[in-house]
């Protein structure tokens, strides 16, 4: 009786911290820096970057490194693409690619499953969901999972096309639902 007692205990505990804790869909902003080593024909390639998000399709990546890319800006608006390159002065305007941004397709997806699935809500935020599988072959898988201001949020993924890994993804410095200024999102 005392196990059933216990096992009762932490069930209600577990669904007292998942109804008042904070989800993904309740994030309205948020800033991250990222390193991405990506795999191309076999050899990693580094960049880092900043990201500042507001939900649901204003994005801006700005490369860090490595230095030959330094200063390039993306912004991503909706079906959107515009890229500065600092090395033309120059910059142009083309259509989004959906997997170009893994982790912001990643943090939508959750976002749309866990609005719609009360199971998936659960099992993300128990630590169960290991990972995200589309229809193209393309697998997210999440590496690790961090508290930040009570939200559970990705901080390290891979990516997998099939069974080749194509990306790894690391982020630091998160913030969540800090304030930007509308002139942040322009070139």
């Amino acid at each position: 009786m005392k196990k059933i007692c216990l096992i009762l205990f932490f069930i209600f505990i577990n669904v007292l911290l998942l109804a008042s804790g904070k989800t993904l869909s309740d994030i309205k902003s948020f800033q991250f820096d990222a390193r991405e080593i990506t795999v191309i024909n076999g050899k990693n390639r580094v960049k880092d970057y900043n990201v500042k998000a507001i939900f649901p399709d204003l994005i801006k990546k700005e490369i860090i490194f490595p230095e030959e890319n330094k200063g390039e800006i993306y912004i991503y608006n909706k079906n959107k693409k515009i890229v500065y390159l600092p090395l033309f002065e120059q910059s142009y305007e083309e259509e989004l690619d959906d997997e170009e941004n893994y982790i912001i397709k990643v943090i939508k997806d959750i976002k749309i499953k866990e609005q719609k699935d009360s199971r998936f809500k659960r099992d993300f935020y128990s630590g169960k969901v290991k990972e995200i599988e589309y229809e193209s072959g393309l697998r997210i898988v999440f590496e690790k999972l961090e508290e930040i201001k009570g939200y559970y949020f990705p901080v390290q993924i891979t990516v997998y096309d099939g069974d080749s890994k194509i990306a790894e993804i690391m982020l630091k410095k998160i913030i969540i639902n800090p304030e930007f200024k509308s002139n942040e999102f322009k070139i």
